[in-house]
């Protein structure tokens, strides 16, 4: 359990890290991430500022401890970013773009996996059972 705790700290660091160093450029419309966007992407200037804030606030969720099913929202939103990102890049012909989404989303799922594999440790720890989460517990 304390090294899947470990693992998943490392890993979701790693990712948020990336996450805030691409919502700062985004915020701040850094003119790289600007011509990029607007220009090679082909997105309004206006949708940097959407990207920026949403991935700040998946950031923050991800932080906060417990609220497992708001982080479940955060991951699902993190994963739709990552897909976007492949699929635009793809559209435009840019495949090294791609792959580097790709990267990411490896990233974000492995930090779920690990958060969903810490929650069930905790489960069992605590006599409940196999449940993987505690809103799946109040269901019961």
């Amino acid at each position: 359990m304390k090294s899947t705790k470990i693992a998943y700290w490392i890993i979701t660091a790693c990712t948020l890290i990336g996450f805030a160093l691409s919502a700062y450029n985004e915020l701040a419309q850094t003119p790289k991430t600007f011509t990029q966007t607007t220009e090679l992407l082909g997105y309004p200037a206006y949708f940097l500022t959407l990207l920026g804030v949403a991935k700040i606030i998946g950031i923050g969720v991800l932080l906060v401890p417990k609220y497992y099913r708001l982080k479940e929202w955060a991951y699902a939103g993190l994963t739709i970013d990552c897909i976007s990102a492949f699929w635009s890049q793809i559209a435009v012909g840019n495949p090294m773009g791609s792959i580097q989404a790709v990267v990411v989303l490896f990233f974000v799922l492995l930090s779920y996996y690990l958060l969903r594999r810490m929650e069930r440790g905790a489960a069992l720890n605590r006599g409940i059972g196999l449940a993987a989460s505690p809103a799946e517990q109040r269901v019961v």
